[in-house]
């Protein structure tokens, strides 16, 4: 199996590790010292102990109802992956029941260490408009 299906199976694991909510599962693909730009909350994160906690933020908001990958492009390289990915991503709100789901902008990067592929980088953005300072979340591929 060459890098790329690697870091592909890699990513999977990751995308169904989110979408069971478990949070310590989920960190166990991320590398002690990423650094992640996230769509909300912080500017961003320095480290997995930060990063951490705002998955737990994240994933308490809400129940989970769609977490998907579109449009996956992965590059690699030696010890060094870059994905780039839409992502559809979705909760069920507790208070009023319905769905709210938008699609995001994602990029990873992954490093091998120790035969392993972790994410050393996480980016997860929202286009917006400038005229409004708005995010336009009904953007669709």
């Amino acid at each position: 199996m060459d890098s790329t299906q690697q870091v592909q199976q890699q990513m999977q694991r990751w995308q169904q590790a989110v979408i069971s909510q478990d949070v310590g599962q989920v960190m166990t693909f991320y590398h002690d010292n990423v650094r992640a730009f996230d769509a909300i909350s912080q500017l961003q994160f320095s480290n997995r102990s930060q990063y951490q906690q705002h998955w737990q933020t994240c994933l308490s908001m809400c129940t989970l109802s769609k977490f998907d990958i579109d449009q996956l492009d992965i590059y690699a390289d030696g010890d060094l992956a870059v994905c780039s990915f839409l992502n559809h991503c979705g909760g069920i709100d507790e208070q009023t029941g319905q769905e709210q789901a938008s699609w995001m902008r994602g990029t990873q990067v992954y490093r091998q260490i120790n035969g392993q592929w972790l994410i050393i980088h996480e980016h997860f953005s929202a286009p917006f408009d400038p005229a409004t300072g708005m995010a336009m979340f009904g953007l669709t591929p």
